[in-house]
């Protein structure tokens, strides 16, 4: 882990010149003091639209998620109050988390910048815990168990699945997206031995949610309803803030990718 930090800290360091490339004007007409910006377009976009500034073409992969690090630190550092440092870092990981930039999230859960945080104990805690349930589901990590009883009323235990894949999707009913997920990863589940699908509904009408799942015909499917949704444990334990969420685990449960969608799993099976 030390070592792990070492090279970050260096390769921060060496991509430092990078920093005059990013449009640091547009952190400057945000004032990071006014609470009252949380949750504004004015904040979310000017945020997004710093992140993009730190794309650079001519960089590596790897060297452009070092790129990204770097506009999350500078980011970071100006967040010293706790609504703010709590929101934003919110913003950022998740974004992160979405986009598969595993790399920023493993120096995001580091929570760069919190010691300078004016906050109490419980708040500090609360920001911590955030960190962590991103921690735990990070590719390479051991995916949380998952123990309930499925939509047709049989107990499911996801380390009980013995395919050699399992792929787990939450979704909400609402989202066309993830409705026409359904559909195609039941197509796909079908015509590819050792895979396994659960999928995990979040939101949405049960006889609704019924009526869909069983229209895909697959046998392949382990179907969660929770009608807890958001604030369900399986969520809280998966670190899901947004639909649809796409797991991919291998034989051991290990969780070796996080897809963004069907183009994203049918790549990585070819």
């Amino acid at each position: 882990m030390r070592v792990k930090t070492l090279i970050i800290i260096v390769l921060l360091f060496a991509f430092s010149m990078t920093r005059a490339q990013m449009n640091d004007a547009l952190l400057e007409r945000i004032d990071f003091n006014d609470t009252t910006l949380i949750n504004t377009d004015f904040l979310n976009s000017t945020l997004a639209d710093y992140i993009d500034s730190a794309q650079n073409q001519e960089l590596s992969a790897e060297s452009q998620m070092y790129n990204y690090i770097l506009a999350a630190d500078n980011i970071l550092k100006n967040c010293t109050t706790y609504p703010m440092y709590k929101y934003v870092y919110q913003y950022l990981i998740s974004g992160f988390s979405e986009l598969g930039a595993n790399l920023v999230v493993d120096y995001m859960v580091r929570l760069p910048h919190l010691e300078y945080l004016d906050a109490n104990d419980e708040q500090l805690n609360e920001i911590i815990s955030i960190a962590e349930s991103y921690n735990r589901v990070k590719i390479g990590c051991k995916a949380p168990d998952i123990e309930c009883v499925t939509i047709d009323d049989k107990l499911f235990n996801l380390y009980a699945v013995e395919d050699r894949f399992t792929i787990i999707l939450f979704w909400s009913y609402s989202c066309p997206h993830c409705r026409d997920l359904i559909k195609e990863l039941a197509e796909f589940a079908d015509k590819n031995e050792h895979i396994t699908v659960v999928t995990v509904n979040v939101s949405g009408d049960l006889k609704k949610v019924r009526r869909l799942l069983k229209k895909t015909g697959s046998k392949k499917y382990h179907n969660i309803f929770e009608s807890e949704g958001w604030k369900s444990q399986i969520v809280e334990d998966y670190a899901v803030d947004m639909t649809p969420s796409l797991f991919l685990l291998d034989e051991d449960k290990v969780i070796i990718a996080k897809p963004f969608d069907i183009d994203e799993i049918i790549e990585f099976f070819d």
